[in-house]
Order: C-alpha cells, then structure tokens, then sequence
C-alpha cells in the first residue's frame, strides 16, 4: 500500500539505450499547456471540464506510468481550483465501486467523468488546478524490459523503425504514429507536404520545416520532420498535442521509460 500527493496544471509530459535520464528530460519537459510530476505509480489528470446544472463535470484520466501493476484505488480525494487559486469543490472516495476495480497495467490509462455537485459556478474552466491525495495497491511487475514503451489510448505502438532523440525532442515513424492517433495522412511527394486530418482537425506541414499549421493557424515544432534514411520522422510530443491529446510520461532507469498518449475527446 502506498500513499501519494500530486498537484498539477491542465487544460488539461529505442536506438537511444545508452542515453543519460536527463536526455530523456530534455525530449520529455512537461507540455507548455500542463506542468506533471509523478509521484508513485498511477497519475490522475484533468483533460476538460464543464458546468451541468448546479454540478461541475471534470474529464479525467488514471494513468499507469510506472513499473508496478495497480490493482485497486481504495481512496481519493479531489481539490479542484481555478486558473487563479480558487477552490470550486472537493470530493472523497473510500472504498469506491469504480475506484477499487480499478487494475492498471504498466502503460494502460482509464478515463473517468467525475461530477462534483454544489460547484463554484462561472469559472473559466480553460485551465483547472487539481490537487489529489490517492491510497493504491500495487504488486510487482516483471517490466517490459530496456527501451522506450509507447501506448496510445491502450494500444502499444510497435515502430517500424526506431526513433530517436534530435535537439531535445523524440522522433518517431511519420505515418504509423499519425494514424495510431487516429488521424488520415495524405502525401504529397511533389511538395513533401503531409495532411494529417483527425476529425474536425487539419494539421498541414512540410518535411523540413519547423512551421506548421492547425486549422490554418500557425504552431511550430520543436524540430521539423524529416526523413532519416528512406524513413519519414515527426516530433512525438507535437504531433500528439496539436491532434487533441495529452501526454504522460514515467522514466524509470536511464535506458527504460513508458509514455502514455490519451485523447482528450
């Protein structure tokens, strides 16, 4: 049993064995939208939130991004505050039906609505600050071994080829990464240009260039895609948050760490 506090902020984070931990930070810094510092083995995250009624709905997510299985949460408790500090309501659960079936393999998350009646109303709910004190149980896990493990809503991302660290960001394999987020990719080799479209959203950019567009704004990448013998690369981070999704990530020795993407929608 185990006992951990996490405060956050959120709208709401292969080849490379012999790189240090604070490689893996560098490519990994927390999202400019969220600050995350995992404590222990399960992390819970805000992803949106909306007023119904008298009540305040939050989004939410359990993710797994440690070495240990998680069997059951047996307490929570929730503070949810606002962009500016102030508290809109607080909850507790002991010994929760949904809570104690909770079982989180390494790199599996779980989304949870939680409605919090008697809410602060008229909040600008853009940006929520959550503070949560949570008791687990946990068992050993034998690990998946070295390497960097990716999981996209519960599925294992199986690159074709691996990625790699260039100033600071992790590449990863252009075209199964896109569509592992969900997105239709189109190509066009004359300009080099890829179309990524998820839904209601249009991400265009160009092999080389750091710019890219959502929607016709402009964002930019920390580092352009590019093609790295015969293989087309895109920033993992990048790609995954200008398609609508967060993500988590637990380092746990300097050759071995889990990422979690999980769609906001």
């Amino acid at each position: 049993m185990k006992t951990m506090k996490l405060r956050f902020k959120s709208i709401l984070a292969l080849s490379m064995l012999s790189v240090m931990m604070i490689t893996w930070m560098l490519a990994f810094g927390a999202p400019a939208s969220a600050s995350v510092k995992s404590v222990g083995e399960l992390v819970f995250s805000p992803l949106s939130g909306k007023y119904e009624k008298d009540a305040l709905v939050v989004k939410g997510v359990f993710v797994n991004i440690s070495n240990a299985k998680v069997n059951k949460v047996e307490k929570l408790k929730l503070t949810v505050q606002d962009g500016g500090g102030n508290e809109l309501a607080t909850r507790e659960w002991d010994n929760d039906a949904f809570l104690t079936g909770l079982s989180l393999e390494p790199g599996q998350s779980k989304l949870w609505d939680v409605t919090f009646p008697g809410a602060v109303q008229g909040a600008d709910l853009k940006s929520l600050d959550v503070t949560y004190q949570m008791t687990c149980a946990t068992e050993k896990w034998a690990g998946r071994g070295e390497g960097v493990h990716i999981f996209i809503d519960n599925r294992k991302l199986n690159p074709e080829v691996a990625p790699f660290i260039k100033d600071g960001s992790m590449l990863v394999p252009l075209r199964s990464t896109l569509e592992a987020l969900g997105a239709k990719v189109e190509w066009n080799p004359e300009t080099q240009t890829v179309q990524a479209t998820k839904g209601s959203e249009v991400m265009t950019f160009k092999i080389g260039q750091k710019s890219s567009t959502i929607n016709g704004q402009t964002i930019q990448f920390g580092v352009p895609a590019q093609i790295v013998d015969g293989s087309s690369f895109i920033p993992l981070r990048d790609a995954s948050e200008a398609l609508g999704c967060a993500l988590f990530v637990g380092m746990h020795t300097a050759k071995s760490m889990t990422i979690v993407i999980v769609d906001k929608q």
